[in-house]
């Protein structure tokens, strides 16, 4: 069960600071990510098969964290920016100036300089529809091309997840400009208890379950979990009120994820079951372990808060997005070289993947990414909080600088 704990004021960080608990929540992320793509073992055995695959095919849930995180993080910057000179302009800016450059590079690189330099014949078969389908992925609209089905897009599939968080940046600052708090509670809330709903309906009705789990209007409540979870770290009364039903509710939805495991042995992430209430249940999970860890003295802050996870999480958008093809290029290059067992064999290529795509990380940070985001300085928020709202500066606010991660 998690013991949730209430923000400290006096503990908070301030407006633009750097929240180490909220770095290492997105480490654990990318690695649940990473472990999924890489930890992979074929064929069928004894307990520590049955252990290791219900691990390793239940944590593409790293995508939802990524999703709460980033609803939780985003609604704190324009809760906290919303009525102040420039709010438009400078988030804006602010996330083309973080996320675009690298995501354009990376684009400019495998759709245009690897086609000049080598020749089509060269190239894998796949390539080839990769080159036509790029339309979609300059727009940011790859989520719509992938709800189609798998191999849309191959070597960017994982792309779908950056195109339904920058849709949500598009849209959601507009709506938390003209909406008031009370307002923007009782909309993520009905979001939130809608969404299973149209699920379930979309299924019934003859939609994929590749399309419902892409696109974004119905992947809307992982992020909306995420914005609740902001508005309620902003209001301690409302949140001391509901600390022990969140504590319950949070219990329940663990429970229920692991009682949905058991015919499988691992959470499906397109099981029917999964796709209907199981996102949720994952939303309302992860905006209470935020909630947690947002108070900066509870057990899981401090859990979370250790270095190598604050490492992973300040690298983990381009270690995001290198991590599939430097897998693609393991399994096929250097794999069938090892020849090593399933295990040993699953171990080497999560700890090879891991080190590239940090590796191309940190490079892309010092190479690129710190470059952009210097002209930030031209984009920025103010500081001070208003009157009358205690935890204005709290550490949902100072998410900005770890949003940026």
């Amino acid at each position: 069960m998690i013991c949730l704990q209430l923000p400290d004021v006096r503990r908070a960080v301030p407006f633009g600071g750097r929240s180490a608990a909220l770095d290492g929540v997105r480490g654990i992320a990318i690695l649940f990510v990473l472990a999924y793509h890489t930890l992979r073992i074929e064929g069928d055995g004894g307990p520590q098969v049955h252990i290791w695959r219900f691990f390793q095919e239940s944590t593409w849930c790293g995508v939802d964290l990524f999703f709460v995180l980033s609803g939780f993080l985003i609604t704190g910057i324009l809760l906290d920016s919303r009525g102040r000179e420039g709010y438009f302009r400078n988030f804006y800016a602010r996330r083309a100036l973080r996320i675009m450059p690298l995501y354009y590079a990376t684009l400019f690189a495998a759709l245009v300089v690897v086609p000049l330099a080598l020749n089509p014949p060269k190239l894998p078969v796949l390539y080839a529809k990769l080159i036509a389908n790029q339309i979609w992925l300059w727009l940011y609209l790859q989520n719509f091309l992938q709800s189609r089905g798998a191999h849309e897009l191959p070597g960017f599939g994982h792309f779908w997840t950056l195109a339904v968080e920058e849709q949500f940046y598009w849209a959601w600052p507009v709506v938390v400009g003209l909406t008031s708090r009370r307002g923007l509670l009782r909309l993520s809330l009905i979001v939130c208890a809608g969404e299973p709903m149209l699920r379930f309906f979309l299924l019934e009705t003859g939609a994929g379950a590749w399309a419902i789990r892409e696109l974004t209007f119905t992947r809307a409540d992982s992020l909306l979990w995420g914005a609740l979870a902001a508005l309620l770290v902003r209001d301690r009364n409302l949140l001391a009120r509901l600390r022990r039903p969140l504590r319950i509710l949070s219990a329940c939805a663990a429970l229920a994820l692991l009682a949905m495991s058991v015919p499988r042995g691992f959470l499906l992430y397109e099981a029917p079951e999964m796709v209907t209430i199981g996102y949720s249940l994952f939303g309302l999970l992860f905006a209470v372990v935020i909630l947690s860890c947002a108070s900066e003295n509870g057990w899981l802050a401090r859990a979370v808060s250790a270095p190598a996870l604050q490492w992973f999480g300040r690298y983990s958008y381009a270690m995001y997005i290198a991590h599939p093809i430097l897998y693609l290029i393991y399994d096929s290059a250097l794999a069938p070289k090892l020849g090593l067992a399933r295990f040993p064999g699953a171990l080497v290529c999560f700890a090879v993947v891991t080190s590239a795509s940090t590796a191309f990380a940190w490079a892309s940070w010092i190479l690129l990414e710190s470059r952009f985001l210097r002209l930030k300085r031209y984009f920025e928020y103010r500081s001070e909080a208003k009157p009358g709202t205690p935890a204005q500066a709290g550490l949902a606010a100072a998410a900005e600088v770890s949003a940026s991660s």
